[in-house]
């Protein structure tokens, strides 16, 4: 919980100025609508999350790690640290983005995962609002590989600070062009179209980190100009932390109800 408080501390000493002096959208306020919400998911569902990842990582190491020897992870960890974290990011985003895709397509997972996108004003903050299922496979599953096949401390170190500090930026109320680097790296302007509440937008910029993904698998919106008009979904969520945090429960007791991606269909009993 101390990590927690000290992780938005030293986040807010840097993004609040950021996005004061490279606004994209002028006049938000700082404490704006949700932020609550989004405090009570960084340090409730965030301690949720990290157990959850920790547990997938060694499920997934235990099933894995019998199959790989000895010599191919000492030639995994003694290759260069930057192009073992080369290959982090690569391998790593790759499940992210199928992982991240199968929230969107599976009726019963994006019900969960819109809760994510049920921001309506971006900003660093609201980087923490996912709820822990999609947090836990998400990012614990593109995970395993890295902490199974031998990678050494370093590069998985350096690889938790780009994924880190990225989170936070990608989802900062800022404009800032990236140029030639956003074919190599996601930025905000990439981001906030994942976010966008425009039918174009829709099921677009799956990727963590790397554009590319989008684009070879043709799911790619770069607009770098300019960003979304409105942001959110219209797939009607409990308005509460509690409420959000139990719905996965809840969808599953209730199974006779449709549910459909970006429908406006009503949860069970919240009629």
């Amino acid at each position: 919980m101390l990590d927690i408080f000290k992780t938005i501390l030293i986040t807010s000493l840097v993004f609040i100025p950021m996005e004061f002096i490279f606004p994209r959208i002028r006049g938000k306020k700082i404490l704006r609508k949700d932020w609550i919400r989004d405090v009570l998911y960084a340090f409730i569902a965030g301690s949720i999350t990290l157990f959850g990842i920790t547990i997938i990582i060694l499920a997934g190491h235990i099933a894995i790690e019998p199959f790989l020897s000895e010599g191919f992870k000492t030639a995994i960890a003694s290759q260069p640290v930057w192009l073992q974290i080369v290959e982090i990011i690569i391998i790593a985003d790759l499940f992210y983005y199928w992982i991240h895709r199968m929230f969107h397509e599976n009726p019963y997972l994006w019900k969960i995962h819109a809760i994510h996108h049920s921001i309506e004003e971006m900003d660093w903050l609201a980087a923490h609002r996912v709820h822990p299922i999609d947090q836990i496979l998400t990012r614990g599953g593109s995970l395993i590989i890295p902490f199974t096949f031998g990678f050494s401390a370093a590069p998985l170190s350096i690889f938790f600070l780009i994924i880190g500090w990225l989170s936070y930026l990608k989802h900062s109320n800022v404009k800032i062009h990236f140029g030639p680097l956003k074919w190599l790296i996601v930025s905000p302007t990439f981001h906030h179209w994942h976010h966008a509440n425009e039918e174009h937008a829709f099921d677009k910029n799956y990727a963590d980190l790397l554009p590319i993904l989008d684009i070879l698998f043709k799911t790619a919106v770069i607009k770098e100009d300019n960003g979304p008009e409105k942001y959110g979904t219209d797939t009607v969520l409990p308005e509460t932390f509690l409420g959000q945090l139990i719905l996965p429960l809840k969808l599953l007791f209730n199974r006779s109800k449709t549910i459909k991606p970006k429908s406006i269909a009503d949860i069970p009993g919240e009629h």
